[in-house]
């Protein structure tokens, strides 16, 4: 599992309240991996409702020569209704299958047009996610109950419950957490992000080129999250253990590779990750 390898913290950046801890890596010879927002703008790929129309599952036909990576808790909307995805999924060249998907807009199902990509679901969602079991009912209606809190703490009026309307409605002030800020550097694999005596979550990729393609909005989603503690204290919190805990549960844990997707269950922590070609392509990690 290559990822591990030489990761450390460096010195955190500070957006407002929200601090970022970059993660740095060894370069590695990665595999080309594009995101869903490249895929729709170059028309080389495609989400579609299935026949009848599943809540709970949509179809991705990847037409492109290069697989397409989904993180856990981007958003897909339109259509019937707009969901997120529910697990780190690799789609790969010329292939169609199915994506496990939670409705993210509780008040809607009618179609409104194509799929379109949208935003990164804030950490407290993903955190969620990745604490699912098996009853996807139980988890759909934590999700729904998260949205609805998160739309009454952010005062955001929605018709039909959608987070999307809680990311236009707070667009100028995540916008201004990400004023001047033009990217981690080059070694840059990941980032633990931190609010406050808070740790958020962490998201750690195969390289930085990979990383890249998911920065802005992963910072974006982070931010989110971080309004909600702009009056917190900014009491120590230990990231470099965080960061060491995580690597000594994935070094201890045995990952089918032949699964590709794989869960982390400790006792203060819950994650997700994705594998390819024998190695962690993604990684993401929230505090329970």
């Amino acid at each position: 599992m290559s990822i591990l390898e030489n990761l450390e913290l460096s010195e955190p950046v500070f957006l407002r309240n929200l601090r970022v801890h970059p993660i740095q890596g060894s370069a590695t010879d990665g595999v080309k991996i594009s995101a869903i927002s490249e895929i729709l703008q170059q028309q080389s790929g495609e989400f579609l409702e299935l026949d009848p129309p599943d809540i709970n599952r949509i179809a991705f036909d990847n037409k492109g020569n290069h697989p397409v990576l989904m993180l856990d808790g981007e958003e897909i909307v339109g259509a019937m209704q707009n969901r997120i995805i529910a697990d780190s999924t690799l789609v790969t060249a010329q292939s169609t299958i199915d994506i496990p998907v939670i409705c993210a807009e509780e008040g809607r199902w009618n179609a409104i047009g194509e799929f379109r990509t949208g935003y990164c679901s804030y950490p407290s969602i993903r955190a969620i996610l990745s604490r699912r079991g098996k009853r996807e009912n139980k988890l759909q209606k934590r999700v729904w109950k998260e949205i609805e809190r998160k739309l009454t703490v952010t005062k955001t009026l929605s018709t039909t419950s959608s987070m999307h309307d809680i990311y236009n409605n707070l667009e100028d002030e995540v916008t201004r957490y990400v004023e001047g800020f033009e990217s981690l550097n080059h070694d840059t694999i990941g980032f633990i992000g931190v609010t406050g005596n808070k740790i958020l979550g962490c998201d750690l990729f195969l390289d930085h080129a990979t990383y890249r393609k998911f920065e802005e909005r992963l910072i974006r989603s982070y931010a989110l999250d971080a309004i909600e503690h702009r009056k917190s204290s900014s009491a120590g919190v230990d990231a470099t253990g965080f960061l060491e805990n995580i690597k000594n549960s994935l070094n201890k844990k045995k990952i089918s590779l032949k699964k590709h997707h794989f869960v982390l269950k400790e006792e203060r922590y819950s994650g997700q990750g994705l594998t390819h070609d024998g190695r962690i392509i993604h990684l993401s990690v929230f505090p329970k």
